[in-house]
């Protein structure tokens, strides 16, 4: 199994469709389920009962449409004139299982050639299933969609020759087909993109396709040249409105084949023909016909208000609630990880305190790709029950004014079971841990986590294929905390400045006092916030955090985002992540800022990458061929500085560059060594130790009236082996080198009342999921 990571700034940045597809099919390598039955399908995922599968497969079915759509077929058609015959065809199945009073609650619309405006690249669905308040009138919009209808054909050539004796044997009235076909009108979109733009996606770093495939079970496989399409209208299905699944159906010539979409991967049925065997069209129409909002995948936490339960897709969220869950325990099940199914309180945060909260706007961050995370992040206000019973500590007075609007955000996310940390424990446990940094993590109110069958997931009715395959399990968590500002919303270069130290002391204290490494430095996860007109740096996101020590099943995992990662990460074969990984992180990032940060401007970031840095923005190779390219010119890069911050040039940049310049010249140094037997692997497992921070100022000299870190000599090719450590490089890259670059910016340390406490954590193991609360010993603020 594979940890996360991303490229781009947010993500993969495709820029036209074949790109995409690669991203797409990278994004669900080995995580494919396919042959499944369609009976269990429809059973788990839109709730049929066996009762009505089986009234489905004894009744006689006529398909009216047939006969027009298997001529237009034979003949050669072009994909688009099948369009208005297969919806003739559903909307004949549905007037049928509405005459028998089944209550179908759907709207079919094609698209044809219409472009929707989505969250990643523009789409043109070819068809989609609405609910049926869904009028001609209505928009056309991915948050309102039920399921996407994909629709392919063969060749001409070779449709003509398999088609022409079927066409003879189906009669028809087909004034009665074209009837149909126009009593079913198009709506009309409300939005329409002609030209494509810049999507974002997330890649996996490893392909587990090899996984041992259980004999006699669905088969795992990878998407087929038709597929892709449809895995992209699952994407934007997924975005719109925080959904925990989607479905649709794919359509060759005549060959269905029925697809759901989470964050685990993907299940799709086996193939059938509905001109053969047309009962399981009519089931699949009865399905999508019937399911609700929940059966069809929408969040079933948020409500138009909290006098209201969902009852019809929301165009928008904002407006609307997302209604705290109480706590349950299923006792009699254990999910993965060995922990009990239900929804839990993380540490008792926010239990028993708050209702909903209301959303005030439109999503802040939205997940770019189609497995993994998903993470949604949306603006609002956390809402105390009217009588909660919270404890004193539970009624700490907000950061904010009361009446505020938006200063919260909530985060929806599927973290993989199989991590260590939860997010929110690790923040509460490090903030309890680490009091003097607390004011530079974010400030939790509430933390939940949803698991196993309280998620309501299909994919647990699926037990063969989430088990005996061994796909990646999730759980759902919501994490609601106060809303910070990026750095590029800074109006100062000297605030900046004041963040960017902050956010570095923040996580070098997180390094060797909780023993924890954030691992995913970027540009999105660097806030901000003012505390008593002080401007005081964030470090968000630590869902990817973990031990210093971890060796072993992390050795190979690469974590972070593309323009931001370590050169040794970008490498085809990335080594334990450590700590100067995460201080070569924060350098790119300060490099990133510097390009693209207009401080104080009235556009302060357009998120247009710069050209001299777009290759940063690429695939991993070329992100790492990039940058060691700036680090053998870095003025191609430079000379795109910001105007703001051409004083940071002599004072930050170059120091920082020059440290790292020659920290990569003990890099080469140790490829070679490589190359003569150690590899990184047996070097990344040596002891290893964080550097300790020291007040003496004896190894400093004044070189050009500045002061400089003296690096330790450079060792000779013959000793590298025992004089060059893989953890430093030599001496270089440690917090106070990288301190000392920043034109003698003097750490904080750590407060006088602190130090002999400070001095005993040194002496702790790590911190583990297991005891999060074990603070005994640590004062609090």
């Amino acid at each position: 199994m594979s940890t996360p990571s991303k490229q781009g700034a947010t993500g993969v940045y495709v820029r036209n469709h074949t790109n995409m597809d690669a991203a797409l099919r990278a994004d669900l390598a080995g995580l494919i389920t396919k042959d499944v039955d369609i009976e269990e399908y429809v059973r788990h995922v839109y709730g049929v009962s066996t009762d009505d599968i089986e009234v489905i497969k004894v009744k006689e079915w006529k398909l009216n449409g047939l006969a027009t759509y298997v001529k237009l077929l034979g003949s050669g058609a072009r994909e688009e004139k099948l369009y208005a015959p297969f919806k003739a065809i559903m909307t004949h199945l549905f007037g049928i299982l509405n005459g028998e009073e089944r209550k179908i609650d759907v709207h079919h619309a094609s698209l044809g050639k219409t472009a929707l405006q989505s969250v990643g690249n523009v789409r043109k669905p070819d068809q989609l299933f609405f609910f049926g308040s869904h009028d001609d009138k209505s928009p056309i919009t991915w948050p309102l969609a039920k399921a996407f209808v994909e629709l392919a054909v063969t060749s001409s050539a070779q449709r003509i020759m398999s088609s022409a004796s079927a066409i003879a044997t189906i009669n028809e009235d087909e004034q009665s087909i074209h009837a149909l076909a126009v009593s079913a009108p198009d709506f009309m979109p409300s939005a329409t993109i002609p030209t494509p733009s810049r999507g974002t996606k997330r890649r996996r770093s490893t392909d587990p396709t090899d996984r041992p495939k259980p004999p006699k079970l669905p088969k795992l496989n990878v998407l087929s040249k038709e597929e892709p399409q449809a895995a992209g209208y699952a994407l934007e299905l997924l975005a719109s409105t925080c959904r925990r699944w989607a479905t649709g159906m794919v359509i060759t010539d005549t060959q269905v084949v029925l697809h759901y979409y989470d964050r685990m991967g993907a299940i799709f049925t086996k193939p059938f023909k509905f001109d053969e065997e047309p009962w399981k069209l009519a089931l699949f129409a009865l399905a999508v016909g019937r399911c609700d909002l929940v059966q069809a995948g929408f969040e079933p936490l948020i409500a138009p208000n909290v006098d209201a339960a969902l009852s019809q897709p929301l165009g928008s969220l904002k407006g609307a609630v997302l209604n705290v869950p109480k706590e349950t325990r299923n006792e009699g099940s254990v999910t993965q990880g060995g922990d009990s199914d239900g929804i839990k309180f993380v540490n008792n945060l926010g239990r028993g305190v708050y209702s909903h909260f209301q959303i005030t706007g439109d999503p802040l961050y939205i997940y770019g790709g189609l497995t993994g995370r998903g993470s949604h992040v949306l603006p609002g206000d956390l809402i105390r029950m009217e009588d909660n019973g919270a404890t004193d500590d539970q009624r700490e007075e907000p950061t904010v004014p009361v009446n505020a609007k938006g200063s919260m955000v909530v985060k929806l996310s599927w973290p993989m079971e199989k991590r260590p940390f939860l997010e929110a424990q690790t923040i509460d446990t490090l903030a309890n841990k680490i009091p003097w940094i607390k004011r530079h993590l974010p400030r939790i109110h509430c933390a939940l986590t949803i698991r196993g069958k309280s998620m309501g997931l299909p994919r647990h009715l699926f037990h063969n294929m989430t088990t005996a395959h061994k796909l990646e399990q999730r759980y759902f968590t919501l994490l609601f905390t106060d809303r910070y500002k990026h750095l590029w919303d800074i109006k100062t270069l000297d605030d900046f400045q004041v963040a960017y130290v902050g956010i570095v002391e923040c996580h070098y204290n997180v390094s060797r006092y909780g023993k924890m490494l954030h691992r995913d430095i970027s540009e999105n996860n660097l806030l901000w916030t003012r505390k008593e007109k002080e401007v005081v740096g964030v470090l968000n996101d630590w869902d990817l955090s973990t031990r210093v020590d971890v060796v072993g099943n992390s050795t190979n995992h690469r974590t972070g985002t593309g323009p931001f990662m370590a050169l040794d990460l970008l490498g085809k074969e990335p080594p334990v992540h450590l700590y100067r990984h995460d201080l070569e992180s924060l350098f790119y990032v300060l490099i990133w800022a510097a390009v693209h940060y207009d401080i104080g401007g009235k556009v302060p970031y357009s998120h247009t990458v710069d050209p001299a840095l777009e290759k940063w923005n690429g695939d991993f190779e070329e992100a790492r061929v990039a940058k060691l390219a700036f680090f053998s010119d870095a003025e191609s890069v430079l000379e795109h500085l910001q105007p703001a911050f051409e004083p940071l040039r002599e004072a930050w940049i170059e120091p920082l560059l020059d440290l790292f310049r020659k920290a990569r010249a003990n890099a080469n140094l140790l490829a070679r060594a490589k190359k003569g037997g150690q590899s990184s692997k047996q070097l990344a497992r040596k002891p290893r130790k964080l550097p300790k921070y020291s007040d003496d100022e004896s190894d400093e000299e004044r070189i050009d009236g500045k002061e400089h870190p003296l690096p330790p000599p450079a060792p000779t090719a013959h000793s590298l082996a025992v004089n060059v450590d893989f953890e430093t490089l030599g001496g270089y890259l440690t917090f106070e080198n990288f301190m000392k670059a920043l034109d003698g910016w003097e750490p904080s340390g750590v407060p006088k009342k602190y130090r002999e406490y400070a001095e005993r954590l040194l002496e702790e193991e790590p911190v583990t999921s297991t005891t999060p609360n074990s603070t005994a010993n640590s004062p609090r603020c």
